[in-house]
C-alpha cells in the first residue's frame, strides 16, 4: 500500500484532505479546544527491533515537541497515543483498529516493512491517513491508495544502488547472509535480477540454518568477493 508507485504525498496527511471515495474512520467527538491525536505505531518489544523502535519514537515525540512549541494545531496541541507492534503483522493490524475506535486523526511510524504492509491495508480499509516512516518493500506502493503514503525509498532504489557500488568495485560475486524473511528475500531477488543481467552473481545463505562458521565456509566455498549480511540479534 502506502501511498502510489511514485510515493505521492499523502493528501490525508496530519491536517489535510483526501479525495477518496471512502469516507473518514469515525471516533469519539472531541471538543475543538482538545488535543489532535496521532496513532504512534512502533516496535517497542522482541522479536521487533527495539532500538530502532526506540529511535523512532524519540524522532515522533521530537516532532510533536516542536509542533506544540510552535502553537500547536490551530491552537490545539499534539498528542502521540503510542502502540507497540513488536513486529507483528496481526498486532500492527490490530493496532490501527483499536486507534481508530479511539478517534486518532491520523497514524505515523513503523519500522518493519511487513508490519507496515498489514497496517496501511487496514488504514485505507478504514479510511484513515497513516504515513508510513521506514518500511521500503516495494510491495507497499504497488496498490495506490490516497489515504497512506511512505517516507522511505523504495528497498529497489536502495539495493540497485548497492549493486552499482559492488560492480564498480570490482565485485561480481554477492552473498546475501541473512535470517528468511520477506524483506530479506526481496533484496535478494532485487540484486539478483540487477546484477545478473551485468555479470554478476547472488548466492543467498540462510542465517537461521548456518552457524556463523559454517556460513564463512560458504563465502569461501562459493568465491564471495562481498556480502550482505544482516546482524543477528540476541
Amino acid at each position: 500500500m502506502c501511498g502510489g508507485r511514485r510515493d505521492r504525498t499523502a493528501k490525508a496527511a496530519i491536517g489535510g484532505k483526501s479525495t477518496g471515495s471512502r469516507e473518514p474512520a469515525s471516533g469519539p467527538k472531541r471538543t475543538d479546544l482538545s488535543s489532535v491525536q496521532i496513532g504512534a505505531l512502533v516496535p517497542l518489544t522482541r522479536p521487533g527491533w527495539v532500538q530502532a523502535g526506540q529511535h523512532l519514537l524519540a524522532g515522533l515525540e521530537l516532532a510533536v515537541r516542536e509542533v506544540n512549541d510552535a502553537g500547536g494545531i490551530t491552537g490545539r496541541p499534539l498528542e502521540l497515543v503510542v502502540r507497540d507492534t513488536a513486529a507483528d503483522p496481526q498486532k500492527g493490524a490490530a493496532a490501527v483498529d483499536e486507534l481508530a475506535r479511539l478517534g486518532v486523526a491520523a497514524l505515523a511510524g513503523e519500522y518493519h516493512s511487513v508490519v507496515a504492509r498489514a497496517a496501511a491495508a487496514r488504514a485505507d480499509a478504514l479510511g484513515l491517513p497513516f504515513l508510513c516512516s521506514s518500511a521500503v518493500l516495494d510491495a507497499l506502493t504497488e496498490q495506490p491508495t490516497e489515504w497512506v503514503a511512505r517516507l522511505a525509498p523504495a528497498q529497489s532504489h536502495g539495493w540497485q544502488i548497492y549493486a552499482d557500488f559492488l560492480l564498480s568495485a570490482g565485485h561480481s560475486r554477492i552473498a546475501v547472509a541473512a535470517e528468511s524473511s520477506v524483506y530479506w528475500a526481496s533484496g535478494a531477488r532485487i540484486l539478483r535480477d540487477y546484477l545478473a543481467p551485468r555479470g554478476g552473481t547472488v548466492i543467498e545463505l540462510d542465517m537461521r540454518a548456518l552457524a556463523l562458521t559454517a556460513v564463512c565456509d560458504e563465502l569461501v566455498d562459493n568465491r564471495a568477493t562481498a556480502s550482505v549480511a544482516a546482524r543477528r540479534r540476541p
